[in-house]
């Protein structure tokens, strides 16, 4: 309680995601509901007229996140011409976007829906929506539904590495199954009411505002690859079983 405390009068405005939103809305900043800061002490918000950014809901903004809506570039050019040359445009970022680590978004730059930034891009031009960019300058790599089976086809090689790291980390111990609260639908769908066998996997189900009840409709489209958690430990295990008699016939040839 009393860290929290300091923490709020120390770090003001930057003490926490709720607290960056509320300053930077009465500052004119508009941002709507469920966007979220993951660090705001690292966030740099880079406004001469805070009027000139607007941010859709659901917007999450990652560490090292910088928004500028000027250039001081002009200044170079008054010091050689004499000439003062104004430099400064609006930014817009949509709904349901996630913009990656470091990532730098530019004056006079507009992100649609549904778009991702990936970690380090420097973001010059505008982004349609429903994609994926990335880069310096960014640019778009693919379209969502082109990212989403990608994702999707990558789940159990994923899934498969992280059991084997536990297990390195953990003196062979098998994972529990919170460990994959983000890989739990190969073994296991929520029910009707969304609730799921542990709380890790509810907690995920409700990330993200409004996007509940879309869950658990994809969740009773399709069936789990595997029949419970059980079923995919054994399939882990087979698979490290695997692993580590290739590695030991390796050794014995050398």
């Amino acid at each position: 309680m009393i860290k929290a405390l300091l923490k709020r009068l120390l770090l003001r405005e930057k003490s926490s995601s709720r607290a960056f939103i509320d300053y930077w809305q009465n500052q004119g900043v508009a941002i709507g509901k469920g966007t979220y800061f993951y660090d705001p002490q690292s966030n740099c918000l880079g406004l001469n007229d805070p009027f000139n950014l607007s941010i859709g809901s659901n917007v999450r903004i990652t560490h090292g996140v910088t928004i500028v809506d000027h250039g001081y570039d002009w200044c170079v050019l008054k010091g050689c011409y004499g000439d003062v040359l104004g430099n400064t445009g609006q930014v817009s970022i949509g709904n349901n976007v996630f913009v990656g680590m470091n990532a730098i978004i530019l004056k006079n730059v507009s992100i649609g829906d549904n778009v991702i930034i990936g970690a380090g891009s420097v973001v010059t031009h505008d982004i349609p929506a429903n994609s994926v960019a990335a880069g310096n300058p960014c640019r778009v790599l693919m379209s969502l539904s082109e990212y989403r089976d990608k994702r999707a086809a990558a789940q159990l090689n994923e899934a498969l590495s992280l059991f084997r790291a536990y297990r390195k980390s953990h003196s062979g111990k098998v994972p529990p199954k919170e460990i994959f609260r983000e890989y739990f639908w190969l073994f296991e769908r929520p029910g009707k009411n969304g609730f799921c066998s542990c709380e890790a996997f509810d907690r995920v189900m409700h990330l993200i505002d409004d996007s509940f009840e879309l869950s658990i409709s994809s969740a009773s489209s399709k069936e789990p690859m595997f029949n419970g958690f059980e079923e995919f430990i054994k399939y882990c295990c087979l698979q490290d079983s695997k692993v580590n008699l290739i590695n030991e016939e390796g050794d014995n040839v050398r």
